[in-house]
C-alpha cells in the first residue's frame, strides 16, 4: 500500500502536468507545428493548387543563388542591427533619465509608452503622413529652417533610415520601462558606496549600473532584435518594399513568394533561414555575455 507522503507526490505531479498541459498545447499549435510544416513544405514545390512535390534542397539552392534573397537579408540585418544598437541606447538613456526624483515623471513616462499601445499599421500610416514630401509637417519644418525638402520614403538612402525613426519611436516606451525596472532594482547602496569612494557620475553609470543591468541589457537587445529581424508591416505599409527594394525584408520577401509568385516552397525555406538566423544571433548574443561574465570573474 502507497505511503501517504508517496500519494502526496503523485497528486502533486498530476497537478502539474495538467497547469502544464494547456500551456504546451498553445506552444505545440502556434509555434513546434508551424515550423514542422514550413519544415516539410520548403522541400517541396507547392503552389497551394497542385499537390506539394519533393524537391529537396532545390528551394535552398535557388534562394542561395537569388540576389533578391540576398538583397532583402542585408536589409533585414541592416534594419535590425541599426535599429536595436541605436535603440538600447537610447531606451538607456530616457530609462536613466525617468530614474531620477523628475516632476510629472509619471505622466511622461506614459506619454513616451502611449505609441507601444498602438498597432504598427496606425503608426505607419501616421508617420507616413509625417514624411509626407508635400503636406508633411516635419517637411514642413526643414523647409522654414532653409533646408530643401527631403523624400524620406521614396529616396532610397533615407527609407529605411526613416522607417528605423518610426519603429524606434514606436518600441522606445516598452523597452524602457523594462530597462527602468532593472534599474531601480539596483541597491542603492551601491551607488552610495561606489559616490562616497570617489566616483563621478560617468564612472557610476559604466562601472555600477551598467553591470548590474546585464542580464536587462541582454534581454532587450534580444527581444528587440527578433522583434526587428521580423519586420514586415512598416515596410508593406510605408514604402511597399521600395524605392527600388531598399526597404524589402526577408518577410516582405517572404510574402512576395507565397502570395505574389505563389511558391510556397520558397516562402518557407525562406521562413527556416529566418528561424535559423534568428536562433543563432541569440545563441551568440548569450555566448558574448557568458565569456564577459568569465573575463569579469578572471579579472583580479
Amino acid at each position: 500500500m502507497a505511503s501517504p507522503s508517496s500519494l502526496a507526490e503523485r497528486k502533486m505531479r498530476r497537478a502539474g502536468v495538467a497547469l502544464v498541459t494547456p500551456a504546451v498545447a498553445v506552444i505545440l499549435l502556434i509555434s513546434i507545428i508551424p515550423l514542422i510544416v514550413a519544415g516539410y513544405f520548403s522541400l517541396t514545390k507547392f503552389d497551394m493548387i497542385n499537390k506539394p512535390q519533393w524537391v529537396g534542397l532545390e528551394n535552398y539552392r535557388r534562394l542561395f543563388g537569388d540576389e533578391a534573397f540576398w538583397e532583402a537579408a542585408t536589409n533585414t540585418f541592416y534594419f535590425a542591427f541599426g535599429q536595436v544598437v541605436v535603440g538600447v541606447v537610447v531606451a538607456l538613456m530616457v530609462a536613466m533619465l525617468f530614474s531620477q526624483a523628475l516632476k510629472g515623471g509619471a505622466a511622461m513616462r506614459t506619454v513616451v509608452y502611449i505609441p507601444q499601445a498602438a498597432s504598427y499599421v496606425v503608426i505607419s500610416l501616421i508617420w507616413t503622413f509625417l514624411f509626407d514630401p508635400a503636406i508633411g509637417p516635419i517637411n514642413a519644418a526643414l523647409n522654414g529652417l532653409g533646408i530643401d525638402t527631403i523624400y524620406f520614403l521614396t529616396d532610397q538612402n533615407w527609407a529605411m533610415p526613416s522607417i528605423m525613426v518610426m519603429s524606434l519611436w514606436r518600441n522606445l516606451g516598452y523597452f524602457m520601462v523594462i530597462l527602468l525596472a532593472g534599474i531601480q532594482a539596483i541597491p542603492t547602496s551601491i551607488n552610495e558606496a561606489a559616490h562616497v569612494d570617489g566616483a563621478n557620475a560617468f564612472q557610476r553609470f559604466f562601472l555600477v549600473t551598467i553591470p548590474q543591468l546585464k542580464s536587462t541589457l541582454l534581454f532587450v537587445f534580444v527581444t528587440w532584435f527578433l522583434g526587428a529581424m521580423q519586420m514586415f508591416t512598416q515596410s508593406y505599409v510605408m514604402t511597399q518594399g521600395g524605392p527600388i527594394n531598399a526597404t524589402r525584408t526577408l518577410v516582405y520577401r517572404m510574402y512576395d513568394s507565397a502570395f505574389t509568385e505563389l511558391n510556397i516552397g520558397a516562402a518557407s525555406s525562406i521562413a527556416v533561414l529566418l528561424f535559423l538566423a534568428v536562433v543563432l544571433a541569440s545563441l551568440l548574443l548569450k555566448l558574448g555575455q557568458k565569456l564577459f561574465s568569465r573575463q569579469e570573474l578572471s579579472t583580479p
